[in-house]
């Protein structure tokens, strides 16, 4: 069993002809089943960057959206038009404006997506994040962490215990909460990455589109 986590959509880039853009969108592949994690603030630079990295969108079987922010949500046209079968995975308010595509509205229990992903429901009524389960360790994946990254590692352990983050921290400061985490990729909203790899060095790792991690 292997999962391979694929950003497609960041602030930054790891290398060109990859380009940068406020937003986030992230490709994990599980076992051949394909979820696509937040489409980015626009659809043709999620396409360009996927194409670059050789990922077909059109072969997603899921879509999961953190939250209806539009540098989350601004692709998800684009998405939709070239995935219509896939199922998606939807916060509640603008989910009855996609009638388009086969959408479950999350509420706030855990739903599985697939294998080895689940979304931790959403969390304060705000937001839902990822729970990526390999055989030894779990990865959770952030929007933004609206509600707070305490908060989501708590929905998470409902899945499995994190021992690692990659996502958006936006207005994190509780960096204690961190400790027990062996990789952490801030990247996105993030606003005192700085901070965090000077507390945690070992554990910091570089973030950006075309960053790509493999689960065993």
């Amino acid at each position: 069993m292997t999962i391979t986590i694929t950003v497609l959509y960041d602030n930054e880039v790891l290398s060109s002809p990859l380009r940068a853009d406020w937003g986030f969108a992230v490709l994990i592949d599980d076992a051949g089943k394909r979820v696509l994690f937040d489409a980015g603030a626009s659809g043709d630079i999620l396409l360009h960057n996927a194409r670059v990295l050789g990922e077909d969108l059109s072969t997603i079987s899921a879509c999961v959206l953190s939250h209806w922010h539009w540098d989350h949500a601004g692709g998800l046209n684009e998405v939709a038009r070239l995935a219509p079968r896939a199922r998606y995975f939807l916060p509640p308010g603008e989910a009855t404006a996609w009638p388009q595509v086969r959408a479950t509205v999350v509420a706030g229990e855990p739903v599985q997506v697939s294998a080895h992903v689940s979304s931790t429901g959403l969390v304060d009524g705000v937001e839902q994040a990822l729970v990526v389960m390999s055989g030894v360790s779990a990865l959770l994946i952030t929007g933004c962490a609206h509600p707070g990254v305490p908060a989501l590692l708590a929905a998470a352990t409902r899945i499995a215990r994190p021992s690692g983050l990659l996502g958006g921290l936006h207005g994190f400061a509780e960096y204690e909460c961190l400790q027990d985490l062996a990789h952490v990729y801030a990247c996105h909203c993030t606003q005192h990455k700085r901070e965090i790899a000077a507390a945690f060095p070992e554990a910091v790792r570089t973030c950006g589109v075309g960053l790509r991690l493999t689960l065993e």
